[in-house]
């Protein structure tokens, strides 16, 4: 893959998001990157997620209204994943004398306890919307061919199309057992 896009915008993350317009962006985007290369990739398979980044950088853009629909979904995930990979980097920085935090007239640093407690419910609100992410995957796995395991290269990443929801399986034995491997592969592996 030679081309790269951000799945978010600077506005969309900032408008949906506690990061107010005063952040620096360029102290977020290395992070929006690595949530992006870390959680949605992961969540969508570097078959899909390669496809995704092709049909944003193609000229004219040339995404389908099924791609749209799961660009929705990826951005409100991808929101709040970047908010938890770059809190701890925004609250501290790291300078050529060492890590500092920055404080400036009549503001008060918060506590290593508070910014870990900020980081857990972004991490929910980022969960939250991982799940939506994933449940949508499966309901919808025959839109997007390459969300289908068989297609990748052994290099590649895998989806993790494993489900929140557990449940007590009853396997009929009067079913072949090569539809449950294909159960297997797709719901719980």
């Amino acid at each position: 893959m030679a081309n790269y896009a951000f799945f978010i915008s600077e506005r969309y993350l900032k408008n949906n998001t506690p990061f107010g317009d005063n952040v620096d962006i360029k102290d977020i985007y290395p992070h929006a990157k690595t949530a992006e290369d870390i959680y949605i990739q992961e969540a969508l398979g570097t078959a899909l997620y390669e496809r995704l980044i092709d049909s944003l950088t193609a000229s004219p853009q040339n995404t389908t209204a099924n791609e749209t629909i799961l660009l929705k979904i990826i951005r409100s995930a991808m929101v709040w994943w970047t908010c938890y990979d770059a809190l701890p980097f925004v609250w501290i920085k790291i300078r050529n004398i060492g890590l500092v935090k920055q404080s400036g007239e009549n503001l008060e640093t918060v506590s290593v306890q508070e910014m870990e407690k900020q980081r857990s419910i972004l991490k929910e609100k980022a969960t939250f919307y991982m799940n939506r992410l994933k449940d949508y995957l499966c309901e919808n796995s025959n839109l997007f061919s390459e969300y289908d395991e068989g297609c990748w290269n052994c290099g590649d990443l895998s989806a993790d199309n494993t489900r929140r929801n557990s449940t007590d399986m009853f396997f009929d034995k009067n079913v072949p057992s090569n539809e449950y491997e294909k159960f297997y592969k797709k719901y719980i592996r």
